[in-house]
């Protein structure tokens, strides 16, 4: 008997479910321990208590590949009386430091050599005593265009670009500094209105997941993603129903846009999120995509190849009705 995709699917989302980590309660203390020790460490530099950002605040995380991430948005010095900092690169380089040199003195289970930096944030890598591993990105933002700009109103940020970390179109154009929001970045996919766009996003992830896994190389950025995802459902006069056509869609909306359109960055019209990728990534990324749907259209059981079942969290129906009454563990709950 053919495989019902859209059961299939539905199992591929409860098995990933990122609420199924038990470890994901100490994950959350963690992150909340360094966004503590980071607004008090830059009490007077800060422009708001840092905020929690990424996949897992945007609700599209997968429990197989996922890292959490938090941004602290720092005032702008202008003058000398100004609190803050007046240069994007000392903003970066004084949280890494701090991270780097200070922190890891109050945390067992960070050393210096996992604090690193990246292309807009500090990355950090906890290991604790059972062998488990988590990562954790801190995004330093300054707020624009003006000292006490940052508000509840006005959340626009300029981020740091490591010059060894530019993209090629960033080099030729000297870029470096990129004007975000990350607050607009979270809304992006929230809400109940939005709850389909969300399934479909985290199915495309299992799906970039298997294909590096299985082939490696570089495919569409996670971002680039979500976007496409918002984009293809806002475009479409007559949704399809069923989660395996909702999923066709997007793809083919990717498929046919992504070499040949600028897609621009939801909170920045300027900066074109597209351009983080490259052309290799762009073209390997379509021809992924076109065999996929190529495939499972001919034969619907190459679905289990694309989009896998997490077995670790593959349990029978009866043995889940603990798991599936749990609370959700809000970011909000955990600070």
């Amino acid at each position: 008997m053919a495989i019902d995709r859209n059961q299939h699917l539905k199992k591929v989302l409860d098995t990933h479910d990122i609420q199924k980590l038990p470890e994901l309660p100490t994950y959350i203390e963690k992150k909340n321990k360094v966004k503590k020790a980071l607004s008090a460490k830059f009490a007077s530099e800060k422009a708001s208590m840092p905020i929690d950002s990424g996949s897992y605040a945007k609700g599209t995380s997968i429990n197989t590949k996922f890292d959490i991430d938090c941004c602290i948005p720092f005032r702008k010095k202008i003058s000398d009386s100004d609190k803050g900092f007046s240069s994007l690169e000392k903003m970066y380089n004084a949280v890494h430091d701090y991270l780097r040199n200070e922190y890891v003195d109050e945390d067992d289970d960070i050393v210096k050599e996992d604090v690193r930096k990246q292309k807009v944030s500090i990355g950090m890598k906890f290991k604790f005593d059972d062998g488990d591993e988590f990562e954790l990105d801190v995004v330093p933002g300054r707020e624009r265009p003006n000292n006490g700009s940052y508000n509840d109103e006005s959340t626009d940020l300029s981020l740091y670009i490591k010059p060894s970390q530019r993209t090629k179109k960033e080099e030729e154009d000297n870029k470096t500094r990129i004007r975000t929001n990350v607050k607009k970045h979270v809304e992006l996919l929230k809400g109940e209105s939005r709850k389909h766009e969300r399934k479909i996003a985290r199915l495309l992830k299992v799906w970039k997941t298997e294909r590096k896994n299985k082939n490696g190389g570089k495919l569409i950025k996670s971002f680039v993603m979500e976007v496409y995802t918002r984009d293809a459902f806002d475009a479409c006069d007559n949704l399809p129903s069923g989660l395996w056509e909702k999923t066709k869609m997007v793809m083919t909306y990717i498929i046919e846009r992504i070499e040949s359109t600028k897609l621009e960055d939801p909170a920045n019209s300027s900066n074109i999120i597209s351009d983080s990728m490259s052309s290799t990534a762009k073209t390997d990324t379509r021809r992924a995509m076109e065999k996929t749907i190529s495939d499972i259209d001919e034969d619907g059981d190459t679905i289990k190849d694309y989009f896998p079942i997490n077995e670790e969290y593959d349990v029978e129906e009866e043995d889940t009705s603990s798991s599936n009454s749990a609370s959700y563990l809000s970011t909000n709950k955990f600070g």
